[in-house]
């Protein structure tokens, strides 16, 4: 079994213990928002500088509190159907539900450490939609959304740093990679449901900038560490932008 098959594995079974309301806004809302993730790439990405326990359990809090801070606000500002049909009183409840079962996750890692990077990684996401209050979805640039993004990826570098007992230098490494690879991923999904051809290009251009940065930083942390995983996560997220752009960019047969 591969590696992001077997952190998507161990996550999926962390995520089912924490989040087991049965009430049917809940599951609504989860299965409208688990499905569009792709991976759990936060989880991957602390996995890959420390694949155990409290990196599955810690990376799996962040993409939760990533679905409940940031997807489900952005569908509640966008006006998508899925929220108009739940009701505001049940996406906000399901958000806090969300929420809270990543801080069972979290506490279940009994490291203090973890919890103060995730805490505060929540304090910068809900300034900085605070901030973006009111901007559609068209007005947010890949810059814009990178730095949207920036806060829980980093603090999944941060968490797997810790968990492998990086030094400081490395760390900083890390968080580059992190903050990269995240955004790429996210990035990447955005243009695969993008309507605009437009749109959609550029956001598979910055999606394989953002990734190439990573791979520079993962190239540095194998350097350094002689672990291997961050460069192999980036370069497969890499082929699969490879794969989808080259498509695109075949000429159409007359």
């Amino acid at each position: 079994m591969n590696f992001s098959l077997s952190v998507s594995i161990e996550v999926d079974a962390a995520i089912s213990r924490v989040l087991s309301c049965e009430a049917w806004p809940v599951k609504r809302s989860l299965l409208l928002l688990m499905s569009g993730q792709d991976a759990p790439i936060r989880a991957l990405v602390a996995c890959s500088l420390r694949f155990n326990q409290s990196a599955i359990k810690a990376g799996a809090a962040l993409d939760i509190i990533y679905a409940g801070l940031q997807q489900l606000h952005a569908r509640i500002e966008s006006g998508r159907e899925e929220a108009s049909m739940l009701g505001t009183g049940a996406v906000v409840l399901v958000g806090d539900y969300l929420t809270s079962g990543a801080f069972r996750l979290l506490v279940d890692c009994a490291d203090m450490r973890l919890l103060s990077v995730a805490a505060s990684a929540v304090n910068q996401v809900s300034e900085l939609e605070v901030a973006h209050l009111g901007m559609g979805q068209a007005d947010v640039s890949p810059q814009c959304m990178q730095k949207l993004l920036a806060p829980l990826a980093i603090a999944a570098g941060d968490i797997g740093s810790i968990l492998a007992g990086y030094p400081p230098d490395i760390t900083r490494i890390a968080r580059v990679f992190a903050e990269h690879l995240v955004a790429s991923h996210i990035l990447f999904l955005d243009a695969e449901c993008a309507v605009s051809g437009q749109v959609r290009t550029s956001l598979y251009v910055a999606a394989s900038n953002l990734c190439r940065h990573a791979i520079y930083a993962a190239e540095a942390i194998a350097a350094a560490t002689e672990n291997h995983r961050p460069r192999e996560l980036a370069e497969g997220i890499a082929a699969r932008i490879a794969a989808r752009t080259s498509f695109l960019a075949e000429p159409t047969s007359m």
